[in-house]
């Protein structure tokens, strides 16, 4: 009987001793699902201009089987910022967030961190670190650092001027210049030495908003390409919004069962009428528009998810057709997610 007690006894203090073993799982690796998302956890921009204004897209992807939102985006210093692009993102979704690094006050070597803050909808919350680092340069210099036109309505004049400046290089020259096509067809670049002595070299870039721009949203840049081999691009961002006379607010939606509805502003330069509205169905239906010319029609996008065995994520285009005479249909995408 002592031995069967002793036997029972001994069996308990080890399965304690395991359990007391086993250590609990750590704040860092609670916070591995998040940064787990992230195909990178940093970017060097390498060398760039004093003032130069540089931007890096981290892609964070959900790998988990619930919806996750990007509840905060924080940096550890004032001359770096952060943004998402979305703020909910569906199982298998991808979701963007940018890193803008100001280099105006410093040169030399900054780093910096930011910090995503994630939480699951079943309420498990997590962090990643995304580190931006880069080379600042005291001797090519950019004023203003960026190109920004804020918003324009269709068919407005638009025009600026940015200078660079490159110190101690007589012999430094900028021998291209190159942008995407869509940039070209909204911004005309003229760019001109202004002076070159014994000290340094200085060039001043002009951009122009065309006539005919199209409506929509431009973030990209100019890109000058030199004859230094340590400094062969410099960047000129460039950033753009041209509305034409019919506008949607906003103009890309994300409904799941959580969010199954979502209200849009549908602006025109003078009162207007909706005449159709193409791409909706069983499952999306859209409720408004139908009340006579107005300058502004808020419509209400409601999803109902069906029941269809291996449904997935989807995207619908949304066209809605209006009475403006030369005015081209105004779209909305619908990101549609009937798991989320």
């Amino acid at each position: 009987m002592c031995g069967r007690v002793w036997a029972s006894r001994w069996l308990w203090a080890l399965v304690l001793a395991v359990v007391v073993a086993e250590p609990a799982p750590s704040r860092a690796s609670q916070r591995n699902w998040a940064q787990a998302m992230f195909a990178e956890s940093g970017h060097d921009f390498g060398p760039v201009p004093r003032g130069a204004v540089v931007r890096h897209q981290f892609v964070m992807t959900n790998r988990l089987s619930e919806p996750v939102r990007i509840l905060d985006v924080r940096a550890s210093c004032g001359c770096t910022t952060g943004r998402a692009l979305a703020e909910q993102v569906g199982p298998g979704q991808q979701a963007v967030i940018e890193a803008q690094m100001d280099t105006r006050n410093f040169v030399g070597v900054k780093a910096t961190t930011l910090t995503v803050t994630l939480v699951t909808a079943s309420g498990r919350q997590g962090e990643a670190r995304l580190g931006v680092r880069s080379t600042i340069l005291s001797d090519v210099v950019l004023n203003p650092g960026t190109l920004e036109f804020g918003t324009l309505s269709r068919d407005q004049e638009a025009e600026l001027r940015l200078e660079i400046d490159r110190v101690g290089a007589p012999n430094w020259r900028i021998e291209r210049m190159l942008a995407s096509q869509r940039l070209s067809q909204a911004i005309e670049a003229t760019l001109y030495e202004s002076y070159r002595t014994g000290q340094g070299v200085g060039y001043v870039l002009v951009a122009k908003v065309r006539p005919d721009a199209a409506a929509g949203w431009i973030r990209e840049e100019i890109q000058l390409r030199t004859n230094d081999p340590e400094t062969p691009v410099v960047p000129i961002p460039v950033q753009l919004e041209v509305r034409g006379r019919l506008t949607a607010t906003p103009a890309l939606v994300s409904l799941g069962r959580a969010i199954p509805q979502a209200r849009v502003l549908v602006r025109g330069s003078q009162p207007f009428a909706i005449t159709a509205i193409e791409g909706a169905g069983e499952d999306l239906e859209v409720r408004g528009g139908g009340d006579g010319a107005k300058a502004v029609h808020v419509l209400t996008i409601a999803y109902r998810p069906q029941e269809a065995e291996g449904a997935g994520v989807s995207r619908r285009t949304l066209r809605i057709v209006t009475d403006l005479p030369g005015e081209p249909p105004v779209d909305v995408q619908a990101v549609l997610d009937p798991g989320a």
